[in-house]
């Protein structure tokens, strides 16, 4: 019902709900030039008299009126505008929040300032100055929106329900839009371990924190903070500026402390409201909604569980661990992983045979709390238990191959071993072989020196030389020259023989007038008598005519040179000198004759021939064969010159061998010397080089080659026959000392071969057992590995070896991870075992076996692995609900109050009576148990939806906040 009010001659309407207060505000503010002469109502205005109100010092009289004009529809239910002005008043108030959230922290700055200035000036008074105030960032923002003039509605033509309105949703959006950014921030706080470094973030932190729990619910407990907090502001605004105590000192206070309270009242009504709808939607599912379908039915009834049952068994599944979800998702995982195996070899586990949920898990909260379940109900955790191992233990021994062949490994191994010294063998044949083929011809070579490699050949061959040269050769040549001489037409000739007399006369007197022996007498005498006598009275000739029978001078030319010799022999160089030129003279009287021309050119051939000059060999040796005469069978007397040595006489020196060359040019039988040279030459080489065995020793025949280099250089055919031999022979011995050279080398190979088989994986599978082979790699350490690779390559083209050495090795592991203990029809494997074996040889077990084996033995310790969680032992989970049950500072008053002996017993009857009251305790329980054997279930109940006992409906501090934030926004200058 509207209020119509007569001031100063004008009618004003005001809503029902306008105080005296506020209806007197209004009316003060209205100028009194705008005052008008009252105007009667008109007659259909349906306007009614209430009563009239007396004048008072403090007011004037009042009349008031009742009326109920046509008003549009509206929202509010005073509203004047209908809806769409509601709707901007409502717009208003949530721009006006939002603009309070950004000018907020300059507003809690401009607040803290203006409050250190006004009390600077109330204690300093004003005779000191008035320290200016700070202007709040949100009225600087007003300021500048009045100037703007927007079609907003001014606060002070609003109505009371409108301004409520107005402050709930300002107030509202402020605790909506403040709380859902710190709830932004709230997953941050609960991943972070350590507090953040910097006061901002501190103080983030703070407000942040109410939304780790439930951040929905405690935003939405921000919004209804909000808006009671509006309801809390606008009833603070009604309250008078100037107080009769306090002054303006009530009024702030109230400002500040106002929205609070009224943030308090709202949350309170929440948090009943909340809690009555939850007490009647519990009620509701404990009398119409049964358990879940993962639920499985009670045991005992065979009906199905509580909903309470099932919420409180889930909560307790959830407060064992601090990441339900994380534990349901592994849980699931690793029951997955078992139950529906993807890696080939792997087996199904059966349910019966699934690890237990906590060990599932790998949580240690859920961990302890399945260790208190077996102390409860231990037997039927065993017999889990004891299926698990059983489920790995089958797994374990599904390795071993009781049909395979031990034996063919060693077979296998001698086959190999075989197979690896065939070849190395083959080399040393070959090589041995080949020895024996170069030796044969290397003996076959040198047999052709065999049988001249002695003196008897070599002399043989110089009588052939011999012969050549002086019965074929010298001695016809000199009886042809003597011949010639002896039958010479000169030889009856006289001579001039001047040139002989003056060359004897010189004799003479060096030989002591030719001692005996020296010339022929007969001869000399001669010689004397034909000497031309000069009588120096009458000059006449008185002696010899001065001439010589030619064939005397030839005659004496037989005895001069063996004079000569013998001269030179004692000494007597003067005498041979003067013999020489005894015989030079007769040489050149004979030649000078005609009648010796031809016997004189014979003799000049021969003489080139057999003596170019005194101390060439063939002239020595020519003339030793002169001096030694004939034996009475009218041979010659060969004592000084013996034909075996005729050859190595000659072919002694290059020189001689020239002379020997010289001798048998032209000869009759020239082919015939030169071949009895060649043949002397071969046995003195084969005697020299030609070893004990038969072959020829290259060395020493390049060496005799050498050293023969001049002489062979005289026959030059022969050189290149000596040649060839020698670089065959080095030839021969270069391919045998390559041939012994390769053989040695095959040798050593073939030894380390042997070393390296004995050593190796072929030699140690020779002489063990498989299966103490196997245990000695599993025993082997970093050569382990190498050592596999060798077993392998051995017996890996040989089914039936190996299937022998991977049973030989699976028989080892298994004997190595099993106990004496059995689990249903296999021997139990230990974990740690278990667990050493692959850390230490999960590669080499990954050489033997195949891969879907592998998976099989991983899986094996995969369930095993499980049991590893079982050692995070706790303290039993019953004893600490049991200590839990009543609170702590309940059973520490009984004590205070009554001591220790009957406050005690009067708890634990207490605790008793707790005990037999209904609860969903019992069937939780069994929930639980059913849970640690059935992971869904597990899954199920750390998954359920509950609701949450720490979530908070509202951020306190927030509270705080918008109430600091207020007071603030109406400091300033305006306070004074």
């Amino acid at each position: 019902m509207a209020k119509l009010i007569q001031f100063e001659g004008q009618t004003h309407q005001f809503p029902d709900d306008f105080s005296d207060a506020d209806i007197q505000r209004a009316l003060s503010s209205v100028p009194p030039a705008q005052a008008a002469p009252a105007q009667p109502p008109a007659p259909d205005s349906n306007i009614q008299l209430v009563g009239t109100t007396p004048a008072t010092p403090t007011a004037p009289a009042r009349v008031v009126m009742d009326t109920t004009p046509n008003r549009p529809m509206s929202v509010l239910p005073t509203s004047v505008g209908g809806a769409v002005r509601d709707f901007q008043i409502g717009s208003q108030g949530v721009g006006r929040g939002l603009v309070d959230v950004a000018t907020g922290p300059f507003d809690l700055v401009a607040g803290a300032q203006n409050a250190i200035v006004g009390g600077l000036n109330k204690v300093l008074g004003p005779n000191l100055g008035v320290i200016p105030y700070a202007t709040p960032a949100s009225q600087m923002v007003d300021t500048a929106v009045d100037k703007l003039d927007l079609p907003f509605i001014d606060r002070e033509d609003m109505s009371n329900s409108e301004k409520l309105a107005y402050d709930m949703n300002r107030f509202g959006t402020q605790g909506t839009a403040l709380g859902t950014a710190f709830a932004r921030r709230a997953p941050q706080i609960i991943a972070s371990t350590a507090p953040s470094p910097t006061f901002a973030g501190k103080v983030a932190d703070t407000f942040a924190r109410p939304y780790a729990a439930a951040p929905g619910v405690t935003v939405m407990g921000d919004a209804i903070g909000g808006l009671g907090a509006g309801v809390g502001a606008n009833a603070a605004e009604k309250l008078p500026d100037e107080a009769v105590v306090g002054g303006r000192l009530p009024k702030q206070a109230a400002e500040a402390l106002a929205p609070i309270a009224g943030a308090v009242g709202a949350n309170s009504i929440q948090g009943l409201a909340m809690g009555i709808a939850g007490a009647l939607r519990n009620a509701a599912r404990r009398a119409f909604v049964s358990a879940p379908a993962e639920v499985p039915l009670n045991p005992q009834t065979h009906a199905p569980y509580s909903t309470a049952e099932v919420d409180r068994a889930a909560r307790d599944m959830q407060a064992a661990t601090e990441n339900p979800a994380l534990a349901a998702r592994t849980i699931r995982e690793n029951a997955d992983e078992l139950a529906n195996p993807v890696n080939p070899g792997e087996i199904p586990v059966e349910p019966s045979q699934m690890p237990t949920a906590g060990l599932l898990s790998q949580e240690p909260g859920l961990v302890r709390a399945e260790q208190g379940a077996r102390l409860k109900k231990g037997p039927d955790f065993v017999k889990r238990d004891a299926n698990v191992k059983e489920a790995a233990a089958d797994r374990v021994a599904s390795l071993r191959d009781e049909g395979a062949d031990l034996g063919s490994v060693m077979r296998r191994a001698g086959e190999a071993r075989a197979e690896r010294m065939a070849p190395v063998e083959q080399r040393v044949g070959q090589f041995e072989d080949l020895g024996g083929r170069v030796d044969a011809q290397r003996r076959q070579e040198g047999a052709a020196f065999t049988p001249i490699a002695n003196s008897n050949a070599s002399a043989n061959a110089s009588r052939r030389l011999d012969t050549n040269i002086v019965d074929e050769n010298y001695i016809p040549a000199r009886t042809e020259k003597n011949r010639q001489f002896d039958e010479a037409p000169g030889r009856a000739a006289e001579l001039p023989a001047d040139d002989i007399f003056t060359a004897i006369d010189r004799v003479r007197r060096n030989a002591n007038g030719l001692a005996p022996g020296t010339l022929p007498n007969d001869f000399m005498r001669r010689l004397d008598e034909l000497r031309p006598v000069i009588d120096p009275e009458s000059g006449a000739n008185v002696g010899g005519p001065g001439t010589a029978g030619g064939g005397d001078l030839a005659d004496l030319r037989k005895f001069i040179e063996p004079a000569r010799q013998r001269a030179q022999q004692s000494g007597n160089f003067d005498l041979a000198d003067n013999l020489a030129a005894l015989k030079s003279a007769i040489n050149r009287t004979i030649e000078a004759a005609p009648g010796y021309a031809e016997a004189n050119a014979n003799y000049r051939q021969f003489a080139e021939r057999f003596r170019p000059e005194p101390n060439d060999e063939a002239a020595r040796f020519t003339r030793e064969i002169d001096r030694g005469g004939q034996q009475p069978d009218g041979t010659l007397n060969r004592g000084s010159t013996p034909p075996s040595e005729t050859a190595g006489r000659f072919l002694s020196s290059p020189e001689k061998a020239q002379a020997l060359t010289r001798i048998m040019e032209g000869a009759p039988n020239e082919a015939a010397g030169r071949a009895a040279v060649r043949d002397y030459m071969m046995s003195d080489f084969a005697t020299s080089a030609l070893n004990p065995d038969g072959t020829l020793n290259a060395i020493r025949a390049r060496g005799w080659v050498d050293r023969n280099a001049d002489v062979l250089a005289q026959f030059p055919q022969v050189r290149q026959e000596f040649d060839r031999i020698v670089q065959s022979a080095q030839r021969g011995e270069q391919l045998a000392s390559d041939v012994r050279q390769g053989l040695n080398a095959a040798r050593e190979n073939r030894r380390a071969t042997e070393v390296d088989i004995e050593r190796g994986a072929v030699g140690t599978l020779l002489k063990d057992d498989p299966r103490d082979v196997a245990s000695k790699v599993l025993n082997g350490g970093y050569g382990a590995g190498k050592q596999i690779d060798e077993i392998n390559n051995v017996v890996k083209n040989d089914q039936a070896a190996a299937r022998g050495w991977k049973a030989a090795v699976a028989e080892v592991l298994t004997d190595r991870v099993t106990s004496t203990r059995k689990v249903g029809e296999s021997y139990e494997v230990q974990y740690a075992r278990l667990a050493k074996e692959f850390k230490d040889n999960e590669e080499i077990l990954a050489k033997v076996f195949t891969p879907e084996e592998m998976n099989t033995l991983r899986q094996g310790h995969k369930l095993l692995e499980y049991f590893k969680e079982a050692d995070k032992r706790a303290v039993a989970g019953s004893q600490t609900a049991e200590r839990a049950s009543i609170p702590g500072w309940l059973q520490l008053g009984a004590r205070a109050l009554y001591g220790d002996l009957k406050g005690g017993g009067i708890i634990k009857r207490f605790k008793l009576l707790i005990e037999q009251l209904p609860s969903s305790k019992s069937g939780a329980d069994d929930i639980v148990h059913a849970a640690w054997f059935d992971p869904n279930l597990a899954a199920f109940l750390l998954e359920r939806k509950l609701p949450n006992p720490n979530a908070t409906f509202n951020n306190v501090p927030l509270r705080r906040l918008l109430g600091a934030a207020n007071a603030a926004r109406e400091s300033g200058p305006d306070d004074e």
